[in-house]
């Protein structure tokens, strides 16, 4: 699934080339999204509206246009926003807008699980109810993820997966961090100090910077508006990497199953306190 970084290199690479444009068709296919809004929906508050805005909330890409009209989209797993007209032998497109400029913007979804709403004017972001704060906002400091974890028992690997906390955090970054922070994944949370605290906001921050500059990460599926993979996978210290010795110390990463998810870290780096 795209995290933050993905997210973020798809919404930078579109702007520059979407933003002031007007919509002019959108085409929808026959094969239903996990949650979409209705093609004639789509095919009435989209077309003759011009882009005004394209920002990011955690791992939803938020297309404003004109008269308060807002695109949500989420990629779900396997979601790609292509700029082209996708070939016709490309499968899984689900939707083909095109935009002022002989601009083309396809949707293409292998696994369906993606998200794409569009919301009247006033009317409110409901998916993003649940979205909690932005990793480099301000509001987020040491002092508040101290209060946040204090008196629980759940361990750190679930806490920054927890999205309705920290927006946009996944599986391979949550990894990266805590091994860069020397923190056990199964550490429960109430048990981490301010100091800690300090070293899992700078180094996720840190990493989330770095991977958005390398173009983000490609494991399987993802493939930034142009179809290019990202290149922050190459620099990986943890994830995916079970039983190959650690870059750092030797020592040999292992992996465990934490919530149904993969966890890659290092014994010797990350040893349990």
């Amino acid at each position: 699934m795209p995290e933050l970084p993905e997210v973020e290199v798809i919404r930078r690479g579109l702007a520059p080339r979407l933003l002031g444009r007007r919509f002019l068709t959108v085409q929808v296919s026959d094969k239903p999204l996990r949650q979409a809004s209705p093609p004639g929906e789509l095919a009435r508050w989209l077309p003759g509206r011009r882009l005004l805005r394209l920002r990011r909330r955690g791992k939803y890409l938020l297309f404003h246009l004109e008269e308060g009209v807002t695109l949500l989209i989420h990629l779900g797993m396997t979601g790609r926003l292509l700029i082209g007209t996708p070939p016709p032998s490309l499968p899984h497109i689900h939707l083909i807008f095109t935009l002022e400029g002989g601009i083309t913007l396809a949707f293409q979804d292998v696994r369906r699980f993606s998200q794409v709403l569009v919301f009247l004017p006033g009317e409110p972001l409901t998916p993003l109810n649940q979205v909690g704060r932005e990793p480099f906002s301000r509001r987020v400091t040491p002092g508040w993820l101290v209060e946040k974890a204090q008196g629980r028992s759940r361990p750190l690997k679930n806490f920054l997966l927890d999205g309705r906390l920290l927006a946009g955090i996944g599986n391979i970054y949550a990894c990266e961090i805590m091994f860069a922070a020397g923190l056990n994944p199964t550490t429960p949370v109430g048990r981490l100090t301010l100091d800690h605290w300090e070293r899992v906001l700078r180094e996720t921050r840190r990493i989330l910077r770095r991977a958005i500059r390398q173009g983000g990460t490609t494991v399987n599926d993802y493939l930034d508006h142009r179809g290019e993979t990202g290149l922050f996978q190459l620099e990986l210290m943890v994830y995916g990497r079970e039983e190959e010795p650690c870059r750092h110390c030797g020592a040999i990463i292992e992996r465990l199953v934490q919530a149904g998810r993969s966890t890659f870290f290092c014994p010797g780096c990350q040893p349990e306190k």
